[in-house]
């Protein structure tokens, strides 16, 4: 398939995968008992990702907006949802019992000042834990119920995928409102082999060789690539294989720039604020 074959959207990711977010959440949120936000249902119908250069890009809150908010925090998250992104990426790490915190490092020194890993306590244990800001570590559970807009999950271990298979087991409408990415590919290759229609991402750090065959290995069809040495032409490489590319942690304006130049789909920023503002500048 080619960037010029008509069966691919040359919108990239917005155009395949938040459209899917969009409606099932839709359809989701009118089904269960997730919180239900009136307005919610005025806009979904008729959002539209971002434009830059007449060209789709999706305006992802990594952490929910990490630089703007205490990260990985519902206040975080329902901020970022206010600000009008298209998704909010949040980190997940597996409990002593199963469940799914919502935090990114495997230990508590850094959020909140505790010498303890997040897999020797329960879930009930983590939610006591006061954060340095004073706000307590979300469960995963818990992210569904207060955001509306489609969660881009990121596997901090290959142990989640027990957990996260569970929930979506118990309630197969929540795997329509993700998108799974991960640096561990055989969570990836695990999670799509059980559930075939959920949306993944290859998280990498580098610029492998052959990235659509790297992609396709692990059931995928976007790698999430961190920001700093992405060019047009790798870019373009990728759409020419059928992978969309997203970009993560590009902060400040000169690197968000730099991605949205190189025609990537999707940008994940701890400053969403500044990604829609360069985005809308652009107009």
């Amino acid at each position: 398939m080619t960037r010029k074959d008509p069966t691919f959207q040359d919108e990239g990711m917005s155009a395949l995968i938040l459209y899917i977010f969009f409606r099932n959440s839709t359809i989701l949120l009118m089904q269960t008992n997730l919180k239900y936000n009136p307005f919610y249902f005025q806009w979904i119908c008729v959002l539209m990702p971002f434009k830059y250069r007449n060209r789709q890009v999706s305006v992802i809150a990594h952490r929910g907006g990490g630089e703007l908010f205490k990260e990985n925090t519902l206040s975080a998250f329902r901020s970022v949802q206010d600000m009008g992104v298209d998704a909010v990426e949040c980190d997940v790490q597996v409990t002593k019992d199963g469940k799914l915190a919502v935090i990114h490092d495997a230990d508590l020194r850094r959020v909140a000042g505790i010498n303890s890993r997040v897999d020797e306590l329960t879930g009930n244990e983590i939610q006591k834990v006061k954060l340095l800001n004073n706000e307590t570590i979300p469960m995963l559970e818990d992210v569904f119920h207060q955001v509306s807009i489609p969660l881009v999950i990121e596997l901090k271990s290959i142990e989640t995928v027990k957990s996260l298979s569970s929930m979506f087991l118990e309630n197969r409408n929540l795997q329509d409102r993700c998108f799974i990415i991960s640096f561990f590919h055989e969570a990836l290759y695990i999670m799509k082999r059980q559930f075939p229609g959920l949306k993944c991402g290859s998280l990498l750090a580098g610029f492998p060789l052959d990235p659509v065959t790297m992609v396709r290995q692990c059931g995928c069809d976007t790698i999430s690539l961190y920001f700093e040495g992405i060019t047009r032409e790798y870019v373009d490489k990728c759409h020419m294989g059928g992978i969309y590319v997203g970009v993560w942690s590009p902060n400040e304006k000169t690197h968000i720039l730099d991605s949205l130049n190189a025609g990537v789909d999707a940008i994940g920023s701890d400053r969403p604020d500044l990604v829609i503002s360069l985005i809308r500048e652009s107009e």
